[in-house]
């Protein structure tokens, strides 16, 4: 039995056609004859064995068989534009891979749209996302074990890491809503002290209330997941970011502890991106850097 040699030109003519009204539609979408149309989908008929269109009415409609057969030819272009994709990021200076160090702090649903235009224009990129815990990330953009690193601004960076501010992060003071804390309208500072506190490795120092917003009794807690699951478990109280907890603030699972000595403060920590200065990024990298440099989204 001889092979079936398909040609991908009448395959795209195919899955053109399914989503105009007419053949002549589909070849003005393609700038070709009308005629280059009907031949290929008459030709692919013939390599397939099989009726593609009804062409008996006003306009062609799709067979059964031309239903059936529309998702595997969509999956093979599909297939072949994720190889064209591939083979043009390895013949140029595109990484195939890249892995971004992220804290805790940094604001996930933010960075979503950034990501989602990365997958767009690079589709072949394989990323890795890595969450550095206590003060780790800075060493991971050192060593260039990721390409960019994303977290709460230091008060100084060692020599060799570039950084640049995309925004900041505000930060609440927090406990469940049946914690002997959250019966007071204002807080002191001693009070804090007399109850256990909840402290995210790496984050904490970088709170410029860090040297009032300290306890006798900490405990550490390396995941900030984790840490949000013992403090509604009634477990201590804690400095987190708004975002991370905003539904259960505006539900009243969690209340907001108002400082007396900072009452109309709101406790806010920079947001930069890292990156190593002597490293020679790719296209890839040099595309989300400038993406997450001008994003507007952290702020």
């Amino acid at each position: 039995m001889d092979h079936m040699q398909l040609s991908l030109d009448r395959l795209e003519v195919f899955v053109a056609a399914t989503r105009e009204t007419s053949f002549s539609a589909t070849a003005r979408r393609l700038g070709k004859a009308q005629s280059a149309v009907s031949t290929a989908i008459s030709e692919l008929e013939i390599d397939l064995g099989v009726a593609l269109f009804d062409r008996s009415g006003r306009y062609p409609v799709l067979t059964p068989a031309g239903e059936a057969l529309l998702p595997q030819a969509e999956a093979i272009l599909s297939h072949c534009d994720s190889l064209n994709a591939h083979a043009g990021a390895l013949a140029s200076d595109a990484e195939t891979r890249i892995s971004i160090g992220i804290e805790d702090a940094f604001p996930g649903a933010a960075l979503a749209p950034v990501l989602s235009a990365l997958q767009q224009k690079f589709p072949a990129v394989r990323l890795a996302l890595r969450a550095p815990g206590d003060d780790e990330l800075l060493d991971l953009v050192g060593r260039e074990t990721v390409s960019l690193g994303l977290g709460c601004a230091r008060a100084h960076y060692p020599p060799g890491i570039g950084f640049c501010r995309v925004g900041q992060v505000a930060f609440v003071n927090v406990v469940q809503r049946d914690h002997p804390l959250a019966r007071f309208q204002s807080v002191r500072f001693a009070q804090l002290a007399d109850h256990l506190q909840l402290v995210l490795s790496g984050q904490i120092r970088h709170l410029l209330t860090v040297e009032y917003l300290k306890s006798p009794r900490t405990w550490q807690v390396h995941s900030q997941a984790v840490l949000v699951q013992l403090l509604k478990g009634g477990v201590g109280w804690t400095s987190l970011p708004r975002w991370a907890i905003a539904s259960e603030l505006q539900a009243g699972e969690l209340v907001e502890l108002k400082l007396e000595a900072y009452p109309f403060t709101e406790w806010t920590v920079g947001l930069d991106v890292l990156w190593r200065v002597d490293a020679k990024p790719g296209a890839v990298t040099t595309w989300l850097k400038s993406e997450l440099l001008r994003s507007p989204a952290f702020g």
